[in-house]
């Protein structure tokens, strides 16, 4: 329903107009009269409508000088010129003003609601518009707060390159190259709702006086300071805002400001006031907690949430513990999560990978992170093969296809083809069933299936290209750094 005010010095034009709107414009709304050019910039401001009749000849300020004055103030109202008299030079000023319409009385009925329906295909198509930069504009900030979110956590284990912190400066908008890190946290016995209440009040105060940026882990608020500027006093001001909010006892541990290149020296100096002794069983609790929410993630076969707790766990724990003895978890974990696969969902697990045989080689993080990426994939990839049986059988026999012959030259004709469908009927079916595009299920099977053989150091990058499908191993390096982060040559 869109508002629609009148203008006019004419009384029987207002209830002329004002009968119409009622009757026959249910798309419209009468929401305010005026009869003065004066009254009428009034009652702009105070019902602020998304249409206005406007008289041109009225007493002190005529129609086109009220528009003049209130079109700075609302651009998006529509006017519609009403005279008695069709003049040149009014049409030309209502011209330069962007007045919609120009009506000369008397107007009939049915040239007001022609007009109305012009209005109203205007309007909507504003509308649609405007909710599409909305959803657009939502979405950008999604993406920059998760590239945000995922860049402080890698912080906790690793030091960014030069890329990936001038990719952060650039995002974030900060220019400098050192900086330093906060951890507060001692409240794991709480809900997670009142911790997340807790740290959304902390970090609002923080905001109030220094540029960071801000996220969680675990039990555990990251915050990321920027030397901008001269912190100095950076502790006391922050234990002093920690010790106002909801008077709770929270630990808090900051390291020294660092170049980009040494920042983990920052976080291990953060998280020292943490590993006080006495909190060792409650660790262990927690820490067994976290696992059953990593297995219920997975098990239910929520990608997005499953994906997300895993990477909190492993974080955590290669913080938290030798990283021979994180591995050793991590294999446990995962023998954990086969055994759990093949007994609650009756899927014979074809994992082709042994996690104590492929864990424990690993010897450093980076080795690590590449692959539990790699080994999750393959894990939902397994669940969601089982989900398929109730994909449409030409998507089934598609997912098959591409399995046999990925390492192939393969188009979405040519597969459609073998599934005795259309190349946009097939296409539908990944957007609807898997939420993908053909082109980016199979670059990622690929990529998948690339990480696997890089493994053996014996395979070159090239020789990996071609064994996966792609003719042009510059071009497979550029999907590899699109869907992995790294280029191959990083393996």
């Amino acid at each position: 329903m869109y508002r629609v005010m009148i203008v006019d010095d004419e009384e029987p034009v207002l209830d002329s107009f004002s009968f119409i709107l009622k009757k026959y414009a249910h798309d419209f709304l009468l929401c305010g009269k005026a009869r003065t050019g004066t009254e009428a910039l009034k009652e702009i401001k105070d019902k602020n409508p998304d249409v206005v009749f406007m008289d041109i000849q009225m007493p002190g300020i005529d129609g086109i000088e009220t528009i003049r004055q209130i079109q700075p103030l609302f651009p998006h109202i529509i006017f519609i010129l009403a005279t008695a008299y069709e003049r040149f030079d009014i049409a030309q000023k209502a011209i330069q003003l962007g007045v919609f319409n120009y009506l000369v009385k008397p107007v009939s009925k049915n040239k007001i609601l022609e007009v109305l329906g012009l209005v109203k295909e205007d309007l909507d198509k504003r509308k649609k518009e405007n909710e599409t930069l909305l959803e657009e504009e939502q979405f950008l900030k999604r993406t920059q707060n998760e590239k945000l979110n995922k860049f402080l956590t890698s912080l906790i284990w690793k030091n960014p390159d030069v890329d990936s912190w001038n990719d952060f400066c650039h995002l974030s908008s900060i220019n400098c190259e050192k900086a330093a890190i906060c951890l507060i946290g001692g409240i794991s016995s709480v809900s997670e709702e009142i911790r997340r209440e807790i740290f959304g009040s902390l970090v609002q105060k923080i905001h109030y006086k220094y540029n960071c940026f801000s996220t969680e882990l675990g039990d555990k608020l990251i915050l990321f300071f920027p030397e901008e500027r001269e912190i100095k006093d950076l502790e006391k001001q922050l234990r002093q805002m920690t010790n106002e909010v909801h008077k709770v006892n929270l630990v808090f541990g900051l390291g020294g400001s660092y170049h980009f290149s040494e920042i983990t020296k920052s976080v291990s100096e953060a998280f020292l006031p943490f590993s006080d002794p006495k909190e060792n069983e409650e660790r262990r609790n927690k820490e067994q907690r976290m696992i059953f929410s990593v297995l219920k993630g997975i098990l239910t076969n929520d990608r997005t949430k499953g994906e997300e707790l895993f990477e909190n766990f492993w974080v955590s724990k290669f913080k938290q513990d030798e990283f021979n003895v994180a591995k050793g978890k991590m294999v446990a974990l995962f023998t954990l999560i086969l055994h759990e696969i093949e007994n609650h969902l009756l899927i014979r697990s074809n994992f082709n990978i042994d996690p104590a045989e492929e864990i424990m080689p690993l010897k450093s993080m980076e080795e690590w992170e590449l692959w539990a990426a790699s080994a999750m994939t393959e894990l939902f990839n397994l669940l969601d093969l089982q989900k398929s049986q109730t994909y449409p059988k030409p998507l089934k026999k598609a997912l098959s296809y591409i399995a046999g012959n990925y390492n192939h030259q393969l188009q979405l004709t040519t597969v459609a083809e073998e599934c005795s469908v259309t190349g946009s009927y097939l296409s539908r079916l990944f957007t609807e069933h898997l939420d993908t595009k053909f082109i980016d299920y199979l670059n990622r099977y690929r990529v998948n299936q690339a990480v696997l053989l890089l493994r053996d150091k014996n395979i070159s990058i090239k020789e990996a290209s071609f064994m996966v499908g792609y003719q042009n191993p510059n071009y497979f390096s550029r999907i590899f750094r699109k869907i992995m982060g790294i280029s191959p040559s990083d393996l």
